[in-house]
């Protein structure tokens, strides 16, 4: 048990340096920079959309910073452009009476229109669980993949709100008896 949560937590932390060597080695004066950053609220139902029936209700609470990318293209004459992000979060899941740390670095592309009234984004990164076991739900492992999709808009110039699905599943690494979770998160904050 304490060695494959070691060897987690090693993976994890060589995925966070990768990740900073790549987006520090790259980004140049203000290529990388702060998008947006607030608070967000989710919740599951036991029947998910991906993945075998849950075991409890949960809820998350957590903060999330998305920095955008130094990677964009424009869409033609239209006021569509494609931009490149990463999403990061802190947090805490609750279920079963049990309240755990959780983090995740979802890197994403964003469909963005109307001058960023509008975006859609999707991504694929990590999940990283300061827990594993919520009462008899197993998420098998520390480490996480999240799958995330999300639309948001900018009614005003310095605000946004969102909804946003999220997946969390090992996709089998640990096991057929790991389950995931869907989470529905409802996202508010300010916008750079």
């Amino acid at each position: 048990m304490v060695s494959t949560f070691t060897h987690h937590s090693l993976i994890a932390a060589i995925t966070i340096l990768c990740l900073f060597i790549l987006l520090h080695g790259r980004s140049i004066a203000e290529d990388l920079s702060l998008l947006s950053i607030g608070p967000r609220y989710g919740f599951s139902g036991k029947t998910p959309l991906l993945g075998k029936q849950q075991t409890y209700n949960f809820d998350l609470f957590d903060i999330a910073a998305t920095l955008k990318l130094p990677w964009s293209w424009a869409l033609g004459e239209s006021p569509w452009s494609v931009e490149t992000r990463l999403i990061t979060s802190a947090g805490a899941l609750y279920a079963a009476g049990e309240t755990g740390f959780i983090a995740t670095v979802v890197p994403n592309v964003a469909l963005s229109g109307w001058n960023g009234f509008v975006s859609l984004d999707a991504g694929v990164g990590l999940g990283f669980f300061g827990r594993d076991k919520y009462g008899t739900q197993d998420f098998g492992g520390h480490v996480q993949i999240v799958a995330t999709t999300a639309l948001q808009i900018h009614p005003f110039s310095h605000a946004f709100a969102g909804f946003r699905l999220q997946h969390f599943s090992d996709a089998g690494i640990y096991g057929s008896d790991a389950l995931g979770v869907d989470m529905y998160i409802v996202e508010v904050g300010y916008r750079f």
